[in-house]
């Protein structure tokens, strides 16, 4: 994921499908959701203007591990920040530039900013396994759960499986 923009949608199988087909010249990956093995997400990394209707636009922040390796367990964390929290939230990110202090088992990560609302974020950390994501989901020293979304204490986080 070299490009500058990404852009996302969600939908039925079927008609992510025909979005697939009907736009060759894109970079599309699409993923299942795991906790409902039914509901789909497809992801334009072409850099090319939107062609969905969706408007989750991002443009990329920063880029930290191997994209190479963004096949596995596919977590989306989406948090709403002030300026203070921005900051904090940059920091931490680029800590994970070097691998001593990524979390265990993160192979890739993608922060994004939503190009509507400055204060949306949303990184796209591409896991070993459920397993490596749930442990530093859960651990109390995770620094990305003291950030929350749109006023709730916590993010909203959502799993994929590349299709």
């Amino acid at each position: 994921m070299m490009t500058q923009e990404i852009s996302l949608t969600f939908g039925p199988l079927e008609e992510l499908k025909k979005i697939i087909a009907d736009h060759p010249d894109r970079q599309f990956k699409l993923f299942l959701e795991t906790d409902s093995n039914s509901e789909y997400m497809l992801l334009d990394y072409s850099g090319k203007k939107t062609i969905f209707h969706s408007g989750l636009n991002y443009t990329i922040e920063g880029v930290v591990g191997d994209q190479n390796k963004s096949t596995g367990y596919i977590e989306c964390r989406y948090v709403t920040l002030n300026e203070d929290e921005q900051k904090v939230f940059k920091s931490i990110f680029k800590s994970w530039d070097s691998e001593a202090k990524r979390p265990t088992g993160l192979n890739s990560s993608v922060m994004v900013h939503s190009e509507k609302d400055n204060f949306e974020f949303l990184l796209i950390n591409a896991w070993e396994d459920e397993n490596t994501f749930m442990v530093w989901n859960n651990d109390r020293s995770n620094q990305m759960n003291q950030f929350g979304h749109d006023g709730n204490a916590t993010p909203v986080v959502k799993t994929y499986r590349p299709m």
